[in-house]
């Protein structure tokens, strides 16, 4: 699923790629590249936490669950939310990459 939605945002930006020329993307790569950042800040905590979690209790490293905080819901398993960190860290550096080249390659037409 991971691939299928980093690939799935590659193919639209790339197929929407003339239209997104017309644009001014400076504001939208400070926020992509803010969130990758968070991204990464948080994929770097679950890594953490994920081994410490399973140093401590042992048992089946993929089943290890985050119970250090209150969910309201049930406890996060480590690896879907390493996952799911991952994957918005990768999406939003990709993203912001894709519009840099973007404004780097604008024709003086489009300016």
């Amino acid at each position: 699923m991971t691939y299928f939605l980093f690939s799935g945002t590659a193919l639209v930006l790339e197929a929407s790629k003339e239209k997104l020329r017309n644009y001014n993307m400076r504001g939208m790569r400070v926020i992509l590249i803010t969130a990758s950042f968070a991204a990464a800040y948080e994929y770097v905590w679950n890594m953490f936490a994920w081994f410490t979690t399973w140093y401590r209790n042992g048992g089946a490293l993929d089943l290890t669950a985050n119970t250090f905080h209150n969910h309201t819901f049930l406890p996060l398993n480590f690896n879907f939310a390493t996952k799911t960190s991952f994957l918005i860290f990768a999406v939003c550096l990709y993203c912001w990459y894709f519009f840099q080249r973007l404004e780097s390659h604008k024709s003086p037409a489009h300016e």
